[in-house]
């Protein structure tokens, strides 16, 4: 496995992304997560990103999100990762985190259908939840993260996204002993 992860980013995101950060091709060497996929959407007029991950169907939001944070993306991605693992649940170092993440590269859209489709059923969630938690101050990211991740799906056995990466990190772990 590669010490690379993969983040293809939405048309909408694209146009958010700085393009020198975009890079043209991949020789897609998954790391053990494989790769993610990522999409915007806003609260309160701020920008976000949904992170979803495409093994286990594990999303994570990034809040308020500009331009610039790009450039720190790898930084990003492992600190709310980090704290949306600890907010589920999922046993995971922050050391053996930055290791399996290794360097984060941007991809433009692979139109994967079945992801989009996940994404924009968690929109749809996501919308409604706009009503309970409000204005973007009163949003606690972690939690809804936490509720996402226990939307069981078919496609990985009607798991839930949860149970699916502590499946992966477990698997990590056992291999690495």
């Amino acid at each position: 496995m590669t010490n690379r992860s993969i983040i293809f980013v939405s048309k909408k995101l694209e146009s958010v992304v700085p393009s020198t950060l975009i890079q043209l091709e991949s020789d897609l060497n998954d790391n053990y997560f494989g790769k993610w996929n990522a999409t915007m959407f806003y609260v309160s007029k701020k920008k976000c990103v949904l992170l979803t991950n495409s093994s286990a169907r594990y999303t994570v939001i990034i809040p308020g999100l500009v331009k610039n944070d790009f450039k720190n993306i790898t930084e990003i991605l492992i600190e709310k990762l980090t704290k949306q693992f600890e907010k589920d649940e999922i046993l995971i170092t922050q050391m053996a985190l930055v290791k399996i993440i290794g360097k984060v590269s941007i991809l433009k859209t692979d139109n994967d259908k079945k992801i989009i489709g996940t994404q924009n059923y968690i929109l749809g969630y996501i919308d409604d939840w706009k009503y309970e938690f409000g204005e973007f101050a009163n949003w606690d990211f972690y939690e809804i993260g936490r509720r996402i991740n226990e939307i069981p799906y078919e496609q990985i056995g009607w798991m839930t996204p949860r149970e699916k990466m502590n499946k992966i990190i477990n698997e990590i772990n056992a291999s690495a002993s």
